[in-house]
């Protein structure tokens, strides 16, 4: 019997968040710190680094920025150390460009509900003011139009945050957890060998996006090219 969770057909790696009801909260805002936030979908900027390897290629690293949108939960209880927020990455676009490679956009994976938690680690559950730890489990789609494909991974890609003083951690660094390698495939052919490797992941949350500017950066990703 599968342990996976599924919604609308979707594999999802976690609990799954209605965002029927949710608002969208927008900059500026500030956020309190070691306070349970109300629930909502932050809108919010991202920066990564992503280091990958294509056979025949080689090996590069692209600069990425753009934006994610982020259905979090109720927190499940009123005070910072015992309380646990859930989220799910319910939009996301990031732009870069690497030479031999040309522009890469990267979105969410449509058959993969990515989602993930904030929580105090057990071993700081004492403390009064613990740092919370993030982490999310994402399935992404990288586009490169210059090379006529569309890679993805079948492996959850586990974004990962510590130190969490705030939610959300705007402003924090993270890391995506991976053994040397994570292989990606070629959607027009998933189930052949593997097209390309990512093998190194480190990303920033950004500040709260004005309606305006998370507008803007969606622009420019459906601007970019598709072949």
């Amino acid at each position: 019997m599968s342990t996976l969770l599924t919604h609308d057909g979707k594999v999802a790696s976690g609990l799954i968040i209605s965002t029927d009801e949710l608002d969208d909260l927008y900059g500026p805002r500030e956020v309190e710190p070691f306070t349970p936030p109300p629930t909502g979908i932050d809108n919010l900027g991202i920066t990564s680094s992503d280091s990958f390897h294509v056979p025949g290629l080689g090996s590069f690293t692209i600069e990425f920025k753009g934006y994610v949108r982020v259905a979090r939960s109720t927190p499940t209880a009123p005070d910072w150390t015992n309380a646990e927020v859930y989220t799910r990455l319910i939009e996301m676009c990031m732009i870069g460009t690497a030479a031999g490679v040309g522009k890469v956009i990267v979105t969410l994976n449509p058959d993969y509900l990515s989602t993930g938690q904030l929580r105090t680690p057990f071993e700081d559950l004492g403390k009064t003011r613990p740092e919370k730890a993030c982490r999310m489990a994402v399935g992404a789609l990288f586009r490169a139009p210059q090379l006529s494909r569309t890679l993805f991974n079948k492996e959850p890609i586990e974004l990962t945050i510590d130190n969490v003083c705030a939610i959300p951690p705007a402003g924090n660094p993270g890391v995506g957890r991976i053994y040397r390698n994570l292989p990606l495939y070629d959607l027009a052919d998933p189930d052949g060998p593997i097209a390309a490797y990512l093998t190194g992941l480190n990303f920033a949350m950004g500040v709260y996006l004005t309606e305006k500017e998370l507008t803007e950066l969606r622009a420019a990703g459906e601007r970019a090219p598709v072949h």
